[in-house]
């Protein structure tokens, strides 16, 4: 998956944030009763952010513009998220 070939998808999270891990850092989203993901805080904002309205291209100009950090340093990383939470389930592109 590129960023030329889901830029304009609007994706959908799947699952719901039952709590942070035990250590605080990580947060965990239930998807069913035998499906429970950690995910990272980056991967849950990112994971949030899918709420279907949004692009692609719209979610990394917002994390770009709120992290300060240019969109193209950004974009790939971002991508590459989005392809491990539709691995996993938690997003539907």
């Amino acid at each position: 998956m590129n960023f030329d070939e889901i830029k304009d998808v609007k994706p959908v999270r799947n699952g719901e944030v039952i709590d942070k891990s035990e250590d605080g850092e990580n947060y965990i989203i239930k998807l069913s009763e035998d499906k429970i993901y950690e995910v990272a805080p980056i991967a849950f904002y990112v994971w949030n952010m899918c709420d279907g309205e949004k692009t692609v291209s719209q979610i990394i100009e917002e994390i770009s513009k709120e992290a300060n950090i240019e969109s193209s340093q950004i974009r790939d990383p971002i991508v590459t998220v989005l392809e491990q939470l539709k691995e996993a389930s938690l997003i539907s592109i």
